[in-house]
């Protein structure tokens, strides 16, 4: 078995790809085991499962039996005004949809492996570079807000919260993360008011407003070699800028989609331009798939499976560790 750590980019409901490139890299010749996982939105909820102890067919599994038009929970009193309902709830509630049955479910997930606080995924790693505060089997990317910065949770929460990190909830971070700018209402998480101006709680939503793709995050930073490479899952094919699609924004929506998906990918996209990043990356195409299409058919699911998993194994006959290490990027493309 081989060490590895892993960061999972968002995509939505295009999360099946994630886990058909994690299929891949278990069951290569000499397996990789996850050490770490670390993901955003959707790749927040399947890296929480993997860390919790959940294995790729399992994985598979729940995200193939898990019928996506049950996110769209809306509150009662709008539940049977149709598009009126969304838009009254978008316009009242900054989202279409409560995200309460996406934070009952992956609670329930969470909790059938016994994990609740993020305590259950604390890790005992003597070898690594982080701090002992920062030792934990997940990270997830949450947006907050409220004061218009990234979290790291649950590195952030003493500093950016004020609270203890092993008395919260892992599901609320996973909601946070998930939460669809304009898709699902913005989840409230509860902070001490010392450190947040006297508020209660922050504002949080979809990670990937600020790093939908954290591929670096955990690099060494003490000058000390990698004990094993962190490998990360994307949720498009490759593509150079040549090679990018064209969007006129013809209209409001249009452009709102634009915006969104702007602040999604630029930041990350400087470090998938590298090399060194492009070489560590299983780039999974999802092309004709969109994030927020709550009614993929199976057969759907199956098709952005079987995309992940040949992605895995091609990205397995070209990767090298001992060629990334000396910095031989190229022979890996």
């Amino acid at each position: 078995m081989a060490d590895a750590d892993l960061v999972l980019e968002g995509g939505g409901v295009k999360g099946t790809g994630l886990v058909g490139a994690i299929t891949a890299l278990a069951s290569a010749t000499d397996p990789y085991t996850f050490h770490r996982v670390a993901g955003t939105s959707a790749g927040a909820i399947v890296a929480s499962m993997l860390a919790a102890g959940y294995g790729p067919a399992e994985l598979n599994t729940i995200m193939t039996d898990l019928d996506f038009a049950q996110f769209e929970d809306e509150s009662p009193l709008l539940r049977h005004a149709g598009k009126i309902g969304e838009g009254v709830g978008l316009v009242l509630h900054e989202g279409m949809f409560l995200g309460q049955f996406l934070h009952d479910w992956i609670t329930k997930v969470l909790a059938a492996k016994n994990v609740h606080t993020w305590a259950d995924l604390h890790q005992d790693d003597p070898g690594s570079s982080l701090p002992e505060e920062q030792r934990y089997k997940l990270v997830v990317i949450v947006s907050d807000i409220s004061r218009g910065r990234m979290l790291r949770l649950p590195w952030d929460y003493r500093a950016e919260l004020g609270v203890d990190p092993d008395t919260q909830s892992v599901a609320d971070a996973v909601r946070s993360s998930a939460g669809i700018p304009f898709f699902f209402r913005p989840f409230h998480m509860s902070a001490n008011p010392d450190v947040t101006q006297g508020h209660g709680d922050i504002l949080c939503t979809d990670g990937g407003m600020l790093s939908n793709f954290p591929v670096d995050i955990f690099d060494r930073t003490d000058g000390q070699p990698s004990r094993w490479p962190t490998f990360g899952v994307k949720l498009s094919a490759r593509q150079t800028i040549a090679q990018a699609g064209w969007d006129p924004d013809a209209n409001s929506i249009d452009l709102a989609k634009s915006l969104l998906s702007t602040m999604q990918n630029a930041h990350d996209q400087m470090h998938v331009d590298q090399d060194s990043v492009a070489a560590r990356t299983v780039f999974v195409d999802t092309t004709g798939y969109n994030a927020t299409d709550f009614h993929l058919t199976n057969q759907d699911k199956m098709t952005l499976y079987q995309n992940g998993l040949r992605a895995g194994q091609n990205f397995l006959t070209r990767w090298s560790w001992a060629d990334w290490q000396s910095g031989e990027y190229t022979t890996l493309r």
